[in-house]
């Protein structure tokens, strides 16, 4: 009987937790594109803090590279999440092929976030700038500090994904049974 280490257990929900997630942030941000999203269903505060999300959004939206950027990493978002959520329940099985596309999506990721950190601080910075110049410099601090923040946090993940599926410990789990062909 092979033993399974915790981490296992852990990643698997992990990934089909955050694979889920990942789903429903594409079609929350569908909804932002289509314009299905009504702000004045919340409350007056939340409602000013909503439409000025809103008002950032078609400012970003309103440029090429943007939107070029977008109709390339939706469906990529997309294949990723689904791709995720598979691997979950994969290492939940304790199957190889998890292990590896769990791998495999840790690196994509990590690849993906410093190119998604290019496109929004370095070919965007003109559309931000714009955008934030009517604001306040706590706001532009703010929202700096998160963008650092959220790339961080990004990474956060997959660094930790592809350490734990390349531990000694870890890959033996996923090994067949002596004598047996899976």
């Amino acid at each position: 009987m092979r033993e399974r280490p915790v981490s296992i257990t852990i990643f698997g929900i992990l990934n089909i937790g955050f694979g889920l997630l990942g789903l429903g942030s594409l079609l929350l941000s569908t909804m932002f594109d289509v314009g299905g999203f009504d702000s004045t269903a919340f409350s007056p505060a939340l409602n000013s803090y909503i439409s000025s999300m809103l008002a950032l959004w078609n400012t970003l939206s309103a440029d090429t590279v943007f939107v070029v950027w977008r109709r390339i990493t939706v469906p990529l978002d997309f294949a990723a999440s689904l791709t995720l959520v598979a691997a979950g329940i994969g290492l939940l099985l304790l199957k190889n092929w998890s292990r590896l596309v769990s791998i495999g999506y840790a690196i994509y990721r990590i690849i993906f976030a410093f190119l998604d950190v290019a496109v929004l601080f370095v070919v965007l910075r003109r559309v931000l700038a714009n955008a934030l110049q009517a604001s306040t410099g706590a706001t532009i601090a703010i929202v700096i500090a998160a963008a650092v923040l959220g790339a961080v946090l990004t990474l956060v993940y997959p660094v930790l994904l592809l350490y734990f599926m390349t531990r000694p410990r870890v890959v033996p789990a996923f090994q067949g049974e002596p004598g047996s062909p899976f």
